[in-house]
């Protein structure tokens, strides 16, 4: 398709066909468009009209492409200062509608002259300028191919550099990527860099779909928005020594044209100049020759690998090859069965990948040492699996593949051993914090009497710490000499609760002060398949329960005293009450016979020791009236009586006593008075003072 040499711009559509056909007239070929775009190629000359001509300059004038283009503006009468703002916008020429056509012809002629001249000229001149002054500096290189795109008329450019004999090319830069980053290319996916790289001839391509180098992988590039392509090789002196690779959205490369072409030889040569001794290309070098290296020695590594690889296979544990990137070589058919993945699919791809987050600086590690030349103790890894759980593997390395930078990982699916052993250690951690809760004291030792258990109930008990003992205190110190042995040959006894088993029983222990403790203790001996291990002791503290035993007993004493106390006083006023009575009429008629007969009376004497014990008798129920409290004296042999003299004591309390003149002159009979008692118990008959330890026994059941 031939791109007409003048575009037609802005107004409205029939102003465009007017000049359109006004140019015609005259001879020359014009198109009008909406606006212009690059892909239908670069015109000679654009001429704008209507009343946003000062606009369209501006814009066009923003595309680098056009920079250098003839514009000529033909603007409206109205407002005058139109052709003031066209100029300023940057229009190379300027004039009024309506324009006669002679007119316009002769201006678009005189402009299409001026735009023969090089238009290319000040792009060669910027990019030989930034090359020059920053060699190839990757922000200059990403400069010039952005000057390289706009120029001739791609969306995206990059530097592909090409050592020869590599299956490897480097993107040194790219106007669409950071520009210190470099990727690594496999140059067979890109047959259009290779062909233009073996021809050393420009490659031009309309459309992906349709050119036979691009049409396999048309698909793939449609997909990044890849519909042209433009490749320039980049060559010293016959020498290839990379590509321009040109790409653009829409299809069409026609508006490169054999000027175009040109351009882009000369950017290439011009590229090439600065590329040809440059840092970045002996870098390349330098790794071009890293990766035949490197591919050597993963050949070398495939023939070990090769070598073992029967040995492998028979093996029940999965094996795993890694490089020295962590990256995996081989995988054999238990680790296929463990992990679930197809050996396929875990080819090429990181051992990390399958291992939980925290576990995966573990294998950097690991395969660093072994590389090393050391083997590492076996380890456990928790491994992904298709079926979502994950499984636990107890992983060995082997050295033998070391010399050749691989690294042999074996393992065995330990998932039910672990979780076997997460289980006893839960259990074992419980009974660890039941054992500590106790409060009793419980000891285990073994049959060499060193302690092995020692909880805060015994820590509490004894007063050591468990630090302190467990291990270095033989548990017979914890008891007086020989008790130890005493209690073994308990336990091995059948008659204190069978054999290894010794019931409660009270003991004493020794703790850290010195001090001899009364225990409550069981025992246990611990059996593994009929052999002694272990004894296990259980010890109560009974120091507390000793001092409040004691303090009962002191508190039933006291009571019992309280109660004879009170029984012997409620005795004492019922004896005196019930002797008071005839006691009074005895004296009271012993002093009438006295008065009432001659005192030279030979009864005289008998009534005088009549009254002279009765008065006696007066005095000791005094006494017994005065008794708060039951004191005993000692009696004949073991017997003990009522202390009289110590049981009244000084007491204010309520006893029988007799008037001065027992006989009232109004009556003419004798008057006593008689004690009371504040209990409502039945006072005793005197009978039973006979034995107070009987009235004693009534009082207390009543």
């Amino acid at each position: 398709m031939e791109v007409a040499p003048i575009v037609v711009l802005g107004g409205s559509e029939p102003e465009r066909a007017t000049l359109v056909d006004q140019l015609a007239t005259s001879g020359l070929v014009a198109r009008a468009c909406t606006q212009l775009t690059l892909s239908e190629g670069i015109p000679q000359l654009v001429v704008v009209t209507g009343a946003d001509a000062a606009q369209l300059v501006a814009e066009a004038r923003d595309v680098p492409a056009l920079a250098e283009l003839p514009i000529l503006a033909v603007v409206p009468p109205i407002p005058p200062n139109a052709i003031t703002e066209a100029l300023a916008a940057g229009a190379t020429d300027v004039a009024r509608s309506p324009l006669p056509f002679a007119m316009l012809a002769v201006r678009c002629r005189n402009l299409l002259k001026l735009g023969k001249k090089d238009a290319a000229a000040p792009a060669l001149a910027r990019i030989n300028e930034v090359l020059t002054a920053s060699g190839d500096d990757a922000e200059a290189l990403v400069q010039a191919l952005t000057i390289t795109a706009s120029v001739l008329g791609f969306d995206r450019a990059s530097l592909i550099a090409h050592i020869e004999g590599s299956d490897h090319a480097f993107v040194i830069a790219a106007t669409d990527a950071e520009p210190l980053q470099r990727f690594t290319l496999a140059i067979a996916e890109y047959p259009e860099v290779v062909e233009a790289i073996r021809t050393l001839n420009p490659v031009l391509i309309d459309d992906v779909h349709l050119h036979p180098l691009t049409a396999p992988i048309a698909d793939a590039l449609a997909a990044r928005n890849i519909r042209a392509i433009g490749v320039f090789p980049v060559q010293w002196r016959g020498r290839p020594l990379g590509a321009i690779l040109l790409r653009k959205e829409k299809p069409g490369t026609y508006h490169v044209q054999p000027k175009g072409i040109e351009l882009g030889k000369l950017i290439a040569s011009i590229t090439a100049a600065h590329l040809r001794h440059g840092a970045v290309l002996e870098s390349l070098r330098d790794q071009t020759h890293r990766i035949s290296r490197a591919r050597y020695e993963a050949e070398r590594r495939l023939r070990g690998i090769d070598s073992l690889k029967e040995h492998f296979e028979a093996g029940a544990d999965g094996v795993v090859v890694l490089d020295d990137a962590g990256r995996i070589l081989f995988v054999n058919r238990a680790a296929e069965r463990i992990t679930g993945f197809a050996r396929d699919g875990l080819l090429g791809s990181e051992l990390v990948d399958l291992v939980a987050g925290d576990q995966r600086a573990q294998i950097g590690d690991t395969v660093a040492r072994v590389l090393a030349g050391a083997n590492v103790d076996s380890f456990d890894l928790q491994l992904s699996t298709t079926s979502g759980s994950p499984v636990w593997v107890s992983v060995s390395t082997s050295t033998v593949l070391a010399g050749t930078g691989a690294v042999i990982l074996a393992f065995r699916d330990v998932t039910a051993e672990r979780a076997l052993e997460h289980e006893l250690r839960s259990t074992k951690e419980f009974l660890e914090r039941l054992i500590d809760s106790t409060v009793d004291a419980i000891i285990a030792a073994d049959m060499r009497g060193q302690i092995i258990l020692f909880n805060q109930g015994a820590e509490r008990l004894f007063g050591y710490r468990a630090r302190e003992v467990i291990g270095k205190l033989p548990v017979w110190e914890l008891y007086e000499e020989g008790h130890s042995n005493q209690i073994m040959k308990m336990l091995r006894s059948t008659s204190y609760g069978g054999v290894g088993r010794l019931e409660q029983t009270r003991r004493e222990v020794r703790i850290a002060s010195g001090e001899i403790v009364p225990v409550s203790m069981t025992a246990s001996v611990v059996y593994e398949r009929d052999r002694e291990v272990a004894t296990v002791g259980i010890l109560t503290d009974l120091r507390e329960r000793i001092r409040m035993e004691q303090r009962l007993l002191d508190a039933q004493q006291k009571l019992q005293l309280s109660e004879k106390t009170a029984l012997v006083a409620e005795l004492a006023g019922a004896a005196a009450h019930e002797l008071n009575q005839p006691l009074t009429s005895i004296m009271g008629y012993a002093q009438l016979i006295q008065r009432q007969s001659d005192k030279e009376a030979q009864h005289m004497r008998a009534v005088g020791v009549i009254l002279s014990e009765s008065e006696r008798m007066a005095g000791i129920v005094k006494k017994i009236g005065k008794i708060t409290k039951y004191e005993t004296t000692d009696y004949v042999g073991s017997a003990r009586m009522l202390d009289l003299d110590r049981a009244a004591g000084e007491s204010d309390s309520a006893i029988p006593v007799m008037t001065d003149d027992p006989h009232d002159d109004k009556t003419g009979e004798f008057q006593a008075v008689t004690p009371t008692t504040e209990s409502g118990l039945q006072h005793p008959s005197l009978a039973d003072l006979l034995d107070l330890d009987t009235v004693l026994e009534k009082g207390r059941g009543q």
